[in-house]
């Protein structure tokens, strides 16, 4: 059995616009429609991740 994390980061969440339904990326339908109202077009949404620096804000005196 698969556990999806549901927080943390890295989490990937899809909403519809029309519909406003907040699905996980295999709930979504065939060729990334919306399960509930079928709209082709769901936005991503992404929550947390890495931090990254770059080397020269790490040399700032």
């Amino acid at each position: 059995m698969r556990i999806i994390p549901l927080r943390g980061a890295g989490v990937v969440w899809f909403k519809c616009p029309a519909c406003r339904l907040k699905c996980r990326p295999p709930a979504v339908g065939a060729e990334g429609r919306c399960p509930r109202c079928s709209e082709a077009r769901m936005l991503k949404l992404s929550f947390g991740g890495r931090v990254t620096t770059s080397a020269a804000d790490g040399d700032r005196s």
